[in-house]
């Protein structure tokens, strides 16, 4: 009796405690359960460590389990886990053939196709690396991301880009790497709309009379979790793209991302984002093949098609970027929208005022938008719902994760520093750029290369003596529940098209045109579009004159150097280049003004897509791209 009293006694303290705790923090709930999800995570990736159990072992493990369930889906083509496992193997013979061994690196230059995912798979299986190079580069910018891995050779398939071979095959004698195409359509010419004939060595070729049997263990046998498994590219903000290093334990670690969500071995996942990205690789990729699921891939977003698919491929999920979802909400409405199984979509970049409209009319019951940086080890989830939230950052959660936000000087953008040299964190309310503190647990990868790309983003003595931190460069808004949004690019970089846009790789581009004394690039807001359209203020050489060759000579140098979303959307031309008192390019002011012809009181101009020539931007044009109808 005495014993039933002390534990009533102890339930209904611990009731009230509970109850108090909750009056004065609502949260608290919230707190708890994001704890318990990221704690989940922390065991599933823990037991991968201890044995360890790489990717591709996870990868086989379903192999051996569940040979002749689906894996992947492109198109009308199924293959199955054994299917892509045997090609996977066909991969590592032929490389293995061609002195490829562990811990060399492969460049892989390939849209998304089923090639893609059986080259990767097959590269670690034999311990090796693979280099992902958009393929969307062109001229410097791809041959310094090829070379900057440092590659043993280059594989290039043709996909979405028939002209991406010749293109590749130009810079071979500036290589001096071996360099094999992968065209399954034809193994000796391209017969795909007349696009030129590669002379490269075809690898695909090599795989048709290659063994299928399974590649033994041991010529992995000597990696670590500490080695890197992939190298993927990051603009930065310092020019041309620098390979971000994805370690095994990091592959390990985001391959578990979705497991908060949810996400089983039932699941059937749609993927249009290229596969060259992190989140489309580490995490949809990774996840599907941790789970033992099934990926729906296609070359690349279909408006069109998007739901289509979706219903003839029986989809559960999808990973989205903020743009996919707008374009969705303002496309006609089809019958397929009501009649797919989609109860979850993953991803970033959704604008508030599209998260409700696309669950209403899409009918999806959960949208997790998550923030993650290809190179830097911090990661949030909106568990709850919360329009616009990339996930929560209370006091309680910001010590746990070793996150906080701090105040930057808004002239400079850098991080800003009190009378004591110390950063200041902020309150809710406001604006801070994301740090998350290192540890002996805690550790940044950086770049493969100049050990200075790295060093450029740790800070230290921020909050104490001797204190490290790696600066994601992102900026956040934290609202008075702790929920916490992006709001921005930090630096010489932003947004576009789902891409990471370098400022001053557009800018070194454009200063090789005659008649340019230097260019100021930077991102502007343009009304109903994500992210950031490129505008690029343009400082003359004396006595030079804004005429239609000089715009033409500008078109042709973006057209054929740079890649499409990087390529600015706006012009503006000046007598004097905006400096700090640093001589620093500023541009601030240039954002404020933007590419309103009432404020700006220079020559401005627009790339007209449709004629691919830039145009002048008057009032008129002005007011159709902000009403949408001219797209950018």
């Amino acid at each position: 009796m005495f014993l039933t009293i002390i534990a009533a006694t102890a339930v209904a303290i611990t009731l009230a405690s509970l109850m108090v705790v909750a009056l004065l923090y609502p949260g608290i709930y919230r707190d708890v359960y994001t704890i318990i999800v990221f704690m989940r995570i922390v065991r599933l990736v823990k037991r991968s460590c201890t044995k360890p159990k790489f990717i591709i072992d996870r990868f086989e493990e379903v192999v051996a389990q569940h040979p002749d369930k689906i894996f992947l889906v492109f198109h009308k083509k199924r293959f199955s886990y054994a299917t892509v496992d045997s090609q996977a193997n066909r991969v590592a013979r032929v490389l293995t053939s061609l002195g490829f061994r562990a811990g060399d690196t492969l460049a892989l230059i390939m849209s998304n196709e089923p090639a893609f995912i059986w080259i990767y798979l097959g590269v670690q299986k034999i311990g090796g690396r693979i280099a992902l190079v958009n393929h969307h580069l062109m001229a410097e910018g791809l041959r310094h991301s090829i070379v900057s891995c440092a590659p043993k050779m280059v594989l290039v398939g043709d996909g979405l880009d028939e002209y991406l071979p010749a293109r590749v095959e130009a810079l071979e004698p500036a290589l001096d790497i071996p360099v094999y195409t992968y065209n399954p359509m034809s193994p000796t010419a391209d017969t795909k709309k007349g696009s030129p004939a590669s002379g490269l060595p075809c690898f695909s070729t090599l795989m048709v009379n290659t063994s299928a049997d399974a590649v033994s263990p041991r010529l992995r046998a000597e990696v670590r979790l500490s080695d890197p498994g992939a190298f993927i590219f990051t603009s930065g903000t310092t020019g041309l793209p620098k390979p971000a290093i994805i370690t095994q334990k990091k592959m390990i670690v985001t391959s578990h991302s979705y497991s908060p969500v949810g996400f089983s071995s039932n699941e059937i996942l749609y993927l249009t984002l290229p596969l060259y990205h992190a989140s489309a690789l580490n995490l949809a990729l990774l996840n599907v093949i941790s789970a033992g699921a099934t990926i729906v891939l296609r070359e690349k977003f279909s408006v069109s098609q998007f739901w289509h698919d979706c219903v003839e491929h029986d989809v559960t999920c999808f990973q989205y970027i903020g743009e996919m979802l707008r374009y969705l909400v303002n496309s006609p409405r089809v019958p397929e929208e009501k009649q797919h199984k989609v109860w979850a979509v993953v991803g970033n970049g959704l604008r508030a005022d599209i998260w409700d409209e696309f669950k209403k009319r899409f009918q999806v019951d959960h949208i997790y938008e998550f923030y993650g940086a290809t190179e830097v080890p911090a990661t949030m989830i909106n568990l709850f719902n919360v329009p616009g939230s990339v996930g929560r950052l209370s006091p309680l959660l910001s010590r746990l994760m070793n996150l906080i936000l701090v105040k930057i000087d808004d002239e400079s953008g850098e991080l800003y520093r009190n009378a004591e040299g110390k950063c200041q964190p902020i309150q809710p309310g406001s604006n801070g750029v994301m740090l998350l503190k290192l540890s002996s647990k805690v550790q940044f990868d950086g770049y493969l290369g100049p050990a200075a790309d790295t060093r450029k983003r740790i800070v230290n003595d921020v909050l104490e003596d001797g204190d490290f931190y790696v600066n994601t460069n992102d900026v956040f808004f934290l609202d008075g529940n702790y929920n916490l949004f992006f709001k921005d690019r930090v630096g010489d970089s932003f947004r576009w098209k789902g891409e990471n846009v370098s400022t001053a790789e557009v800018s070194n581009v454009m200063n090789t045109a005659s008649f340019i004394q230097d260019t100021n690039v930077y991102g502007v807001k343009v009304q109903g579009c994500e992210g950031r359209a490129g505008m690029a203020a343009v400082n003359l050489k004396s006595n030079e004159e804004v005429d239609t060759e000089k715009l033409e000579e500008l078109s042709k140098i973006c057209r054929t150097k740079l890649p499409g979303y990087a390529r600015p959307r706006f012009l503006r031309f000046q007598r004097q280049m905006s400096l700090t008192s640093t001589f620093k390019q500023q541009k601030t002011d240039l954002l404020r003004e933007g590419y309103d012809p009432q404020v700006v009181q220079e020559p401005l101009f627009y790339l007209d897509r449709a004629k691919d020539e830039f145009k002048e931007l008057d009032e008129t044009a002005y007011k159709k791209i902000t009403l949408g109808e001219i797209a950018l």
